[in-house]
């Protein structure tokens, strides 16, 4: 009799055992919680078994929800009842897009042989999070204590809200810690859509000692951009997420210092929004910005072009502005080059200077009268119209032309040689000519083929094109473009400033025949700095 009873007891066993392993492994989507704050995160998980974790992409159905990022997947195969069992988990993060109900799901799956199987979906409810609507450190703080959560938070500030279309702004994100934060990283940075961007640098600043509502906080910077509107309207400034490793006390004995458990959080800043004004009715401006032109004394040097150098300085979008051009006709031939622009990266009100190169062949000997040059400029300031430019200035030259002049700088350095040593033996001069060209031709080639690499990525495209074919080029490279926006150097700034064009062109705010030869440029900068 106790035998029977024992042998029911290991049948009843076995069949529990065999249901529960089953249902443990059925195919399944769960989130770890039904109820979060808007600017929280949800963690979405797909678990799929044997014939269906062949699956490498599945695409949920989301309402009011966004996937953040790309899901992380594991694999693992178990022995059980004698067959081997296979199964893969989808982990997805996934941020509300505001208050209100959300969905995931239904996901329908599909195996190789055919099979096919609709999981349900699921429903959560996304409550408002007043800290998480407010850019007012003590607002924030005071929520955050309230509902017995970490003061640990992000805040974006605005030097003005409300600018001229190419006038500059800059934006701040501010990080407040009062908690034991163990590590924290940035989770998600806005795109600024309608923007030009330049990421200024803030490594080197440190946390200061602040007080908010009287509690003791230390406050960092921990990104700061200048922006410059590209149209006109309200622009968006997104939110931005930072994550963290928080260590939470076990208790409150002198040991409770070193014990704990580090629990993970995240928080979103506020969206801001800025006022770009369209500028008032009147005559075109090459420039707008609170800016200064100043210029080089013209000289000439062993017969050769007299050179002089034109310098824009101030706050404002100068990589669209124009060249300055003379105000008079000059009696010589004129060319004019690029020297780049460089900005304060380290300056809370960055200030932005370009050079432009001017080439004047003289058409004849004697004194040469060189005309001011000119610039027409937007000044937000006071907001007028007005011309900078350089004085006047008289020169005695020799003529010279174009076509004799050398088009490198290795080549204006071999005549520059052969000047000094013209009376040097022919040989000496052969050899030093052959060891410059040799020195000169990795660089060409190299330069050559950026510029053909950038003529393929970006000829016949749409601007969505574009970025697909600069993301797959960069990847064959074994650079990530979602860490690149993040970088804070030349090739990161450039990525950016990229990125912020095409989402311009891609919403058709600007013309693309207009910014052909700008987004090569941008191209061009981010395959040199790769």
């Amino acid at each position: 009799m106790q035998n029977a009873k024992r042998r029911k007891l290991v049948v009843a066993f076995c069949i529990l055992h065999f249901a529960f392993c089953i249902s443990v492994l059925a195919n399944d989507l769960s989130v770890d919680r039904r109820s979060l704050r808007a600017g929280e995160t949800l963690t979405i998980t797909v678990s799929l078994e044997n014939d269906f974790a062949s699956t490498d992409t599945l695409k949920i159905p989301l309402r009011n929800l966004t996937i953040a990022g790309a899901p992380s997947v594991s694999s693992e195969f178990s022995w059980i009842n004698g067959e081997v069992v296979r199964r893969k988990v989808f982990r997805y993060r996934a941020r509300p897009n505001g208050p209100g109900p959300a969905q995931a799901g239904p996901l329908v799956i599909r195996s190789d042989d055919g099979q096919q199987e609709t999981l349900p979906a699921i429903v959560v409810q996304v409550v408002a999070d007043r800290a998480m609507s407010s850019n007012d450190p003590e607002v924030v703080l005071r929520e955050l204590l309230a509902t017995s959560r970490d003061p640990f938070f992000i805040v974006s500030d605005l030097d003005r809200a409300s600018a001229y279309v190419g006038e500059q702004v800059v934006v701040t994100w501010w990080l407040y810690n009062a908690t034991s934060v163990q590590q924290w990283g940035i989770g998600e940075i806005p795109k600024l859509d309608g923007f030009w961007v330049e990421e200024l640098d803030v490594r080197s600043e440190q946390p200061v000692q602040v007080f908010v509502g009287g509690v003791s906080m230390q406050r960092m910077p921990i990104r700061r951009v200048a922006l410059y509107p590209l149209r006109s309207g309200t622009l968006d400034i997104g939110s931005m997420e930072v994550e963290a490793a928080v260590l939470r006390r076990s208790s409150s004995s002198p040991f409770g210092l070193f014990e704990g458990s580090l629990t993970e959080i995240s928080f979103a800043s506020a969206a801001l929004t800025v006022e770009a004004r369209a500028l008032p009715p009147g005559s075109g401006v090459d420039a707008t910005g609170d800016l200064t032109l100043r210029c080089t004394k013209p000289k000439q040097e062993a017969g050769g072009p007299v050179v002089l150098d034109a310098i824009l300085s101030g706050r404002g979008n100068l990589r669209a502005a124009s060249a300055p051009k003379f105000a008079a006709a000059i009696d010589g031939d004129v060319e004019v080059s690029d020297s780049g622009v460089a900005i304060a990266k380290t300056d809370e009100s960055p200030m932005v200077t370009r050079r432009w190169k001017y080439l004047i062949f003289p058409r004849t000997s004697g004194t040469l009268k060189i005309a001011p040059l000119a610039l027409r400029a937007f000044i937000p300031s006071d907001e007028t119209r007005r011309t900078l430019q350089c004085e006047s200035s008289m020169l005695v030259v020799n003529a010279a032309r174009p076509e004799s002049q050398p088009a490198t700088a290795a080549t204006r350095s071999i005549t520059r040689t052969q000047a000094l040593t013209k009376n040097a033996p022919w040989i000496a001069a052969g050899i030093l000519a052959l060891l410059t060209i040799a020195l000169a031709l990795r660089p060409l080639r190299r330069a050559r083929r950026i510029a053909r690499d950038a003529k393929a990525l970006t000829r016949g495209r749409s601007p969505h094109e574009i970025r697909e074919a600069v993301q797959a080029a960069l990847e064959a490279k074994g650079i990530d473009p979602g860490a690149l926006l993040r970088e804070s150097s030349n090739r990161g700034e450039a990525w950016r400033s990229l990125r912020s064009l095409l989402d311009a062109l891609e919403k058709d705010r600007i013309e693309l025949d207009d910014r052909e030869h700008e987004i090569r440029t941008r191209v061009k900068d981010l395959l040199r700095e790769s």
